[in-house]
């Protein structure tokens, strides 16, 4: 579900950014940021940093239901996805990955919402602190790309 979620996202990443920009093999992709990569990416990276479990309001009433006569189950749960948007690109291309990260940003001012399968998902970007940044690169490889971290809302498990 997660990579669904994921690889759609990306998807129509791709296709706003492509209304701008021409690259053969692709803006936007699901990826590992850092760790031992030998060659960059070029492209707008998408990256999985936290799965959470909601809180307040966004979380269902908690406990067990009845699913029949004689089996219990727990109430379904809420979850938040924290990604990486990352612009990775080649050092002599970093003007180049400036504009694809501003870019980038203005599409997800722009669609906040995007749906899977029927289901609605809503894109909120997260502010961290410089200290909280810096653990966040440094969990990531150490090195720093022009980014953007958001919240993805509206995961259920049940």
């Amino acid at each position: 579900m997660i990579d669904k979620i994921l690889m759609r996202y990306a998807e129509r990443l791709e296709e706003y950014l492509s209304a701008f920009h021409h690259q053969p093999e692709g803006l936007a992709t699901v990826e590992t940021i850092g760790k031992n990569r030998t060659e960059q990416a070029n492209k707008l990276v998408i990256c999985l940093l936290n799965v959470e479990r909601a809180t307040g309001e966004e979380t269902p009433a908690t406990g067990r239901r009845q699913t029949d006569e004689n089996t219990l189950s727990q109430a379904p749960f809420s979850l938040n996805l924290t990604v990486v948007l990352a612009a990775v690109y080649e050092e002599h291309r970093y003007k180049e990955s400036l504009t694809i990260l501003a870019d980038t940003l203005r599409f997800i001012q722009s669609s906040p919402k995007f749906q899977v399968n029927g289901t609605d998902y809503t894109t909120e970007i997260v502010n961290l602190s410089t200290p909280e940044l810096n653990q966040v690169w440094s969990l990531l490889g150490g090195q720093y790309y022009p980014s953007v971290i958001c919240k993805i809302k509206g995961i259920c498990i049940s």
